[in-house]
This record gives C-alpha cells, sequence and structure tokens, in this order.
C-alpha cells in the first residue's frame, strides 16, 4: 500500500514538472483565464480586444518578447 502511495506521488510531481507554465498548444502562448464579456478595447497596435483581460495578456505576452502594447481608447478600434 506504501508503495502504490510513494508511486503515485511521484507521478504527481512528475506531471506537475512537466506541465511546468499552462500554455495553449496551438500558439504555444500562456493560458489566459478571462470573461467572455463584451467591453471591447482598442490597442496600439490597431486590433479590437473584446476586452481588457484579453487585451492584458497580449500586453503581457507582447511585453515577454520585448514588445509594448498601449491601451488606446476604450470601445472598437
Amino acid at each position: 500500500m506504501k508503495l502504490l502511495s510513494l508511486l503515485l506521488a511521484l507521478c504527481l510531481l512528475l506531471g506537475a514538472y512537466v506541465s511546468g507554465h499552462p500554455e495553449d498548444k496551438s500558439s504555444g502562448r500562456p493560458l489566459c483565464p478571462c470573461p467572455r464579456n463584451m467591453e471591447p478595447v482598442c490597442g496600439s497596435n490597431d486590433v479590437t480586444y473584446s476586452n481588457r483581460c484579453l487585451f492584458e495578456c497580449e500586453q503581457r505576452s507582447m511585453e515577454r518578447s520585448g514588445r509594448s502594447l498601449k491601451l488606446l481608447r476604450t470601445g472598437e478600434c
């Protein structure tokens, strides 16, 4: 019984280590959970984001790659 518990614990630790930072497998970007509310905002890249949360996720992603993104205004571009 102890061996089974130890094996289960090792599998869980290995799974946590391998998963590391959750990413969207299609884009390779970190997942960013946001609500689906429609409150559009316009970014400095002339892209309309559905809401501020999605804009901020993209902003963080761009900052990680050395680029910047600013919020121009609320509403569509």
